[in-house]
């Protein structure tokens, strides 16, 4: 079991390594101009094969998680810019939550000890915070900006979390920013694409409200929960 275990990890953790690798040595093909330059081709190709590209675009997000790519954001607005908010936030949602869920996995099986002991042992306050209320502060940690997504993972796996737990948690938490990124994503098709005008009309629909309701929501329960937690 234990033989499994490593050759697990190395398997792993060459998969991670060679797409570092293939990243650097082609970074012009990450970047967002290159997206402009096929993109009739991308969108001719999603027109004709829509589920195969929507299935190919959330596998993609979920191995950028995993991988941990520093551009999550920017691809969580790829997704609303070629599926727009609704379509392309339950890929996001999706690939995120499975993404998240298997570095979590990772992290838990090979590395608790040494993130509970190293990284979280100089901060007690958090974990006996989190034997009390583990629910609040899954939420609160991906409710509240400014942790990177990858390091949230670590955490909860360093800090013990039950699998559940962390799976239904971070669906939940996931899921306003998911549809607020690819909300935004969007709007971006229409200003730069469709060559709409900024306006209050343009945001004035049900697709860009109900995203800002969402970010005013997340904005009073993180000062709930920000409150309780001091």
């Amino acid at each position: 079991m234990i033989a499994k275990k490593k050759i697990f990890l190395i398997i792993f953790l060459l998969i991670v390594l060679t797409f570092w690798l293939v990243y650097f040595l082609n970074r012009d093909l990450f970047e967002l101009k290159t997206l402009f330059i096929y993109l009739d081709i991308i969108q001719d190709y999603i027109s004709n094969n829509f589920f195969i590209s929507f299935l190919l675009f959330t596998v993609s997000y979920c191995f950028l998680i995993i991988c941990n790519f520093p551009a999550a954001s920017l691809l969580s607005l790829i997704g609303g810019f070629l599926y727009g908010t609704w379509i392309g936030g339950i890929g996001i949602i999706i690939g995120g939550t499975i993404g998240s869920f298997i570095v979590f996995l990772v992290a838990k099986i090979f590395f608790h000890d040494f993130i509970s002991n190293r990284l979280l042992n100089k901060y007690s306050f958090i974990d006996n915070y989190f034997q009390k209320n583990d629910l609040e502060l899954m939420l609160l940690i991906r409710l509240i900006p400014g942790i990177p997504f990858f390091a949230q993972n670590l955490i909860l796996a360093g800090l013990g979390a039950e699998r559940l737990k962390f799976f239904f948690t971070t669906l939940i938490g996931l899921s306003p920013w998911a549809i607020i990124f690819a909300s935004i994503g969007q709007g971006l098709e229409e200003i730069f694409i469709k060559g709409q005008d900024l306006s209050f009309a343009l945001i004035a629909k049900p697709e860009y409200l109900i995203p800002i309701s969402l970010i005013a929501s997340l904005v009073i329960i993180i000062l709930i929960f920000k409150k309780k937690f001091k």
